[in-house]
């Protein structure tokens, strides 16, 4: 899934006129936090109590990359 997403980010920083892409990841999902930073993304901030899932309100953590 790494691999996937940084060809992509390439794909669209190759192919359109966009400077930052953004990213959100559950916090209680380590596993998705650790592949967009192995793809070139950087932690920006942790959004509290941001969404909800299955019920339960969750904080969302922040990536982006930009060009």
């Amino acid at each position: 899934m790494t691999e996937a997403v940084a060809a992509f980010t390439d794909f669209c920083f190759d192919n359109f006129p966009i400077r930052r892409i953004s990213a959100a990841v559950f916090a209680n999902n380590p596993a998705s936090a650790r592949m967009l930073e192995k793809a070139g993304f950087l932690f920006e901030g942790r959004l509290k109590k941001n969404v909800i899932k299955d019920g339960k309100l969750l904080d969302s953590l922040l990536y982006a990359k930009t060009r």
